[in-house]
């Protein structure tokens, strides 16, 4: 096997390949597209009964947004029993425009979970955790479960023993009072927790704009998150900067756009699950270089990757640089996230929103 040495385009919704041309992963005990349901288990009658509560730790705002999948697993498990939720959190105010029926207090970590109950099941949501699981459809195709929220709505099937309603895109979205995009408005994000190895850089956002516009004339409209006081070079030109937005104001300004750029980051996981008032969302395109990018998506069918060489040899091998303690550099430069050509990103990108074809 040798490693691809071209960037990755993914194309997102659900996700059927052929058996032999599988990421590693775990075979569903259950053939669960065909019908099949997992076997009942006692800890069903418990979360009915006494309730649950996920803990979230202390973790940052992506690996949050992916878990509340495993929020909505529960609730989708026992709404008839609990139809109102509570979260206590450092993230009250975005939480407050989750689509659960939940009610917000603030406090340190986050917790989300039915309310009343002392003796609730207690759920933990650890990204590391959750394999990549494979339903086989029939002799030759299998659908890939490799979406982190999708990972982790199954792990909770099979741990109550009961069939859940969602079959690709489990994750609760993000509500905008915005009625409608503004044709041709792309924003791009800029932050990133490991600038060293997740960044594609603020210089090289201006560029994609550059590409964006050169290949059809309108009234683009660009527009860029970056952190706090961080000053975004010359060459970006006619982009309006926002400097550390608010995570709930992000909403409001994704919503806006027909298309989202970004790093793998969590301002970009929530463009993803922004929802407009018509229910329509952004198209989201993640660009990903060290982490697989099967695993960090939404799995939703307008959150789309563009990914290094070895994005994609971690989410063939279901592996993690985090947990597994790889060093990516060992793999000269197949992990450099700049070294993806603006032009190939653009080009997908356009295709993704329905632009052009190719």
């Amino acid at each position: 096997m040798t490693l691809v040495e071209e960037p990755v385009c993914h194309r997102g919704g659900r996700y059927h390949v052929r058996r032999e041309q599988a990421p590693l992963g775990r075979l569903l005990p259950y053939r669960r597209a065909n019908g099949e349901t997992p076997p009942r288990r006692a800890l069903l009658d418990a979360v009915r009964e006494t309730g649950w509560r996920v803990d979230f730790g202390s973790r940052g705002l992506g690996d949050l947004l992916l878990g509340l999948a495993m929020a909505q697993a529960l609730h989708d498990a026992t709404h008839d029993q609990f139809g109102a939720l509570e979260y206590a959190g450092s993230r009250a105010d975005l939480i407050a425009r989750c689509t659960l029926p939940v009610a917000v207090t603030g406090g340190d970590g986050h917790q989300l979970g039915t309310l009343g109950s002392d003796n609730a099941s207690g759920f933990d949501a650890v990204p590391e955790a959750p394999p990549t699981l494979l339903d086989l459809i029939d002799v030759d195709t299998v659908e890939v479960h490799a979406a982190l929220p999708m990972r982790y709505y199954l792990d909770v099937e099979q741990a109550l023993g009961v069939r859940l309603p969602a079959s690709g895109d489990p994750s609760p979205g993000f509500r905008s009072s915005v009625a409608a995009p503004e044709p041709l408005h792309v924003v791009f994000v800029g932050t990133t927790s490991r600038p060293d190895r997740k960044d594609y850089g603020i210089d090289n956002f201006g560029v994609l704009a550059e590409h964006l516009s050169a290949r059809h004339s309108g009234a683009w409209r660009f527009s860029l998150v970056t952190p706090p006081d961080h000053q975004p070079p010359a060459s970006v030109g006619q982009i309006e900067v926002h400097h550390g937005p608010t995570a709930v104001d992000c909403i409001d300004l994704f919503a806006t756009a027909e298309l989202v750029i970004g790093n793998d980051t969590g301002l970009t996981h929530l463009a993803a699950l922004t929802t407009r008032a018509d229910g329509t969302q952004p198209h989201v395109v993640g660009l990903y270089g060290r982490h697989g990018y099967a695993k960090w998506i939404t799995g939703s069918a307008g959150h789309h990757a563009v990914a290094t060489p070895f994005s994609h040899l971690m989410s063939v091998a279901d592996a993690c640089p985090v947990r597994d303690r790889y060093d990516d550099t060992l793999w000269s430069t197949a992990s450099d996230l700049r070294a993806i050509p603006a032009k190939v990103i653009a080009d997908f990108a356009g295709q993704c929103a329905g632009w052009w074809t190719r």
